[in-house]
């Protein structure tokens, strides 16, 4: 999962905003609200997709360790694309 809410924000409550990633299959068509993560990115082992248009709030106690930080400002941006696509913002 990739948490998408802002620090100050989740600081503040009990819960946080995600959006789900899966491995990538072969084949698999990447749509535009969804991400293609590569592997070794933010401690990925495997190719995978950002599901923009799964956005949850969970609980911060289902939260068990973090995995890595997604740096690279490409994919970051790719992210907030897809999401924008989602959501219907310009």
């Amino acid at each position: 999962m990739l948490i998408i809410s802002e620090d100050d924000i989740n600081n503040l409550l009990n819960v946080i905003n995600i959006i789900p990633i899966t491995s990538k299959k072969k084949e698999r068509t990447i749509y535009p609200n969804e991400a293609l993560l590569p592997p070794e990115i933010a401690g990925l082992e495997n190719e995978s997709i950002a599901l923009c248009h799964q956005i949850r709030t969970i609980d911060k106690k289902r939260l068990s360790k973090i995995y890595g930080r997604l740096t690279d400002k490409t994919i970051r941006k790719e992210i907030i694309e897809a999401l924008k696509f989602q959501l219907g913002l310009d």
